[in-house]
Order: C-alpha cells, then sequence, then structure tokens
C-alpha cells in the first residue's frame, strides 16, 4: 500500500512541477511579472489544498477562505472578508452567527467548477437586505429544499459552495461578522482517510490550480488588449459566471503607464450600497493591501463638491488626494466595483503626467 502511494505522490509532485509551464509559457512578461506568477501558483496550491483536504467534507462542513491577504484570486477584495464551505446539494445546512459592523454581506450557493472549466456560475444569492436579523445582529439562514428558517436560500442539487462576502469600509476597525455552518441532517460517521481519497484530493487541487490561473489570464489578456487604461462596463454576466456577485457592476481594466506619468480616472458616484476601486498585479491578484494604499473605497475616498470621484493611481505615492500606487509596477490590472447600485457610471480615464499635476498643499 505505501508503495502504490509513493508512486501516486510522485506523479503529483510532477505534474505540480509541469504547472510552472503555465508562467514559463508566457511571452513578454516584466520581470516582476514572472516571479510573482511563480508566487502565485505557490498561493494557489495552498489554497487548493485547505479547499481539498482540509475543508472538503461536506457532511461536516466548515469555512474557510480562497481569497485572503497572503492567498488571492481574480481581482479579490481588499475590503472583504470571504468565507468559503464545501456543501452538498442533498443535505440541509443552517448558516447561523452575528452580522458584526459589515456593510454588506451577502451568502451566495455555487457550483464551483474552477478545476473543470473555470467557472463558478450562482446558484442563489441573498444579501443582508432581504434577510430578517435580530436588533443584535444575530441571524440564522436556511440551505436545503424546504424553508424552515425565515430566511432561506433552495439549494439546487448541483450546488457545491458557500461563499460569505463580508465588506468593511474600515475592515480594520470594524466588527467582523460571526458565520458559522452546520448539517442539520444525520450525519454520518467520520470514516479514516483513504489512499483513494487522498489521491483524489491531491488530482482536484492541481486541476483547480491549472483551472484559475488559466481562466484569470484569459480575463487579463482580454483586459491588455482591450480595456488599456480604461474601465468600461464589459460583460457581467461572464464576470458573474466565474463566481462573482450579481449585486455588483464590475468594471475591470488594464493599467500600463510610463513612472513619470499617472493615471487619473475620474467619475459619477451612483446611490449604491457601497463602491471601491483597486490596483492589482498582471495575475489579478490584489496587491499588498498590508502595507501600501493601493485601493479606495466610499468611506476613505474623497469626494469632490459635486459628489463625483477622482482618483490618481500613480508608481509612488504623490501628495495629492486620492492617490492609490501600484508599488512601482509599471503594468497589472484594476477594477472598479458598485455595489447594490441601479445605474453604471462608467468612469474617464486618462494618462497624464506628472509635471502637470497639481500636488495638494503640505
Amino acid at each position: 500500500m505505501t508503495q502504490t502511494f509513493k508512486q501516486k505522490w510522485n506523479e503529483f509532485c510532477d505534474e505540480l512541477k509541469s504547472i510552472g509551464d503555465i508562467v514559463s509559457s508566457q511571452k513578454h512578461l516584466t520581470e516582476t511579472d514572472e516571479v510573482e506568477g511563480y508566487r502565485y501558483l505557490t498561493r494557489l496550491l495552498r489554497l487548493s489544498l485547505e479547499m481539498n483536504i482540509e475543508h472538503s467534507d461536506a457532511n461536516h462542513p466548515s469555512f474557510y477562505s480562497l481569497s485572503h491577504e497572503t492567498a488571492k484570486i481574480g481581482a479579490d477584495n481588499p475590503d472583504n472578508i470571504y468565507l468559503n464551505s464545501n456543501i452538498n446539494g442533498a443535505f440541509t445546512y443552517k448558516v447561523y452567527g452575528n452580522i458584526g459592523e459589515a456593510d454588506y454581506l451577502s451568502f451566495g450557493l455555487k457550483e464551483n467548477r474552477y478545476s473543470i472549466d473555470g467557472t463558478m456560475v450562482s446558484m442563489g444569492e441573498i444579501n443582508l437586505s432581504g434577510m430578517s436579523v435580530t436588533e443584535d445582529g444575530d441571524f440564522i439562514l436556511t440551505l436545503g429544499p424546504e424553508q424552515t428558517s425565515l430566511n432561506y436560500l433552495h439549494l439546487p442539487a448541483q450546488a457545491n459552495m458557500l461563499i460569505v462576502r463580508q465588506t468593511y469600509s474600515r475592515r480594520l476597525e470594524q466588527k467582523h461578522s460571526v458565520v458559522n455552518i452546520k448539517n442539520i441532517a444525520v450525519p454520518n460517521d467520520p470514516i479514516l482517510l483513504s489512499s483513494d481519497e487522498l489521491n483524489r484530493h491531491l488530482q482536484n487541487s492541481l486541476g483547480f490550480i491549472r483551472g484559475t490561473s488559466t481562466t484569470f489570464l484569459k480575463w487579463v489578456k482580454e483586459f491588455k488588449k482591450n480595456h488599456k487604461n480604461a474601465l468600461p462596463l464589459g460583460d457581467q454576466n461572464f464576470f458573474q459566471a466565474a463566481g462573482g456577485d450579481p449585486e455588483i457592476f464590475y468594471l475591470h481594466g488594464y493599467y500600463e503607464f510610463n513612472s513619470d506619468e499617472f493615471l487619473e480616472i475620474k467619475s459619477e458616484i451612483p446611490n449604491c450600497n457601497f463602491w471601491n476601486f483597486q490596483l492589482e498585479n498582471y495575475w489579478m491578484e490584489s496587491l499588498d493591501y498590508r502595507h501600501n494604499k493601493i485601493h479606495l473605497n466610499s468611506s476613505t475616498a474623497a469626494l469632490n463638491s459635486d459628489s463625483s470621484v477622482k482618483i490618481i493611481v500613480s508608481h509612488s505615492p504623490l501628495n495629492v488626494s486620492n492617490n492609490v500606487i501600484t508599488e512601482g509596477r509599471s503594468n497589472g490590472a484594476m477594477l472598479l466595483r458598485w455595489i447594490g447600485s441601479d445605474t453604471c457610471p462608467l468612469p474617464k480615464v486618462e494618462v497624464k503626467s506628472i509635471a502637470e499635476l497639481e500636488v495638494d498643499d503640505a
């Protein structure tokens, strides 16, 4: 048995080695793009093992995060805390907790096919605007074939993941939501891990790395070709098919400009629950928001007198309002979100010379 699985392990390691071709096969990468690409693969490996091994049991569900400060997927939101749980459409689940001080909280049922074809189609969504919550912020949400609580999402047979999005205007200062999940059917007794099951988990992990990286490489190449230094509307159904929230307008773009230039983004602000703008690298990972100012939102941005906004994107910090930085990289992706809005204003984006920029008074 040991020798048999050693062969499986060797095959896993060989396949993992070949996944490096995802980076090496790309043409015209900068040195930064290349090294961050290999780091991206290590991050996807960590996420995929968490999902497929440590939290794989839909009979005894638990939450993990497919995007956080040091592992990121597909334009992850710096204002979010993401929770994911593997579920089974044959069961009924109780999701419960307290909303804390979240500005936006949503629950989405998905068919996660990232390891197959790079999609994650919505099977049902609900957010705070459609939920009943106690005065203290407590809630109960049922996922299942029949409604057994005031808050309810029908659970289709093909649904295999629950995504919880907690959005905060000042994430480090606000009280975070507490969210738990429980299978309320009679659970099966735990069983010991088998060699076949572990091998399946490892293969699914490899598939997830390939499917995820391939999907968002296609996106960024499309943005580089058709959304360069622009934030157009794009196909919202396409974005949501990869796991996006139907309550959000996603305006994806690609920036590329010289160190003596900056990107000026001007936009009206719609009547919405929340909005934010962020910078990403070539692999569509949000930049390091732990240490650098790489994003703005509806609470942190300074608005003009007419309630519009002007954002200044530069490679290094400038003494101006609403300045976000690329951390010195010359290119990457960017994203503007309007959350809970009935309209979708399109920003005006221009590349300008820093020599012409009027800086704020010290």
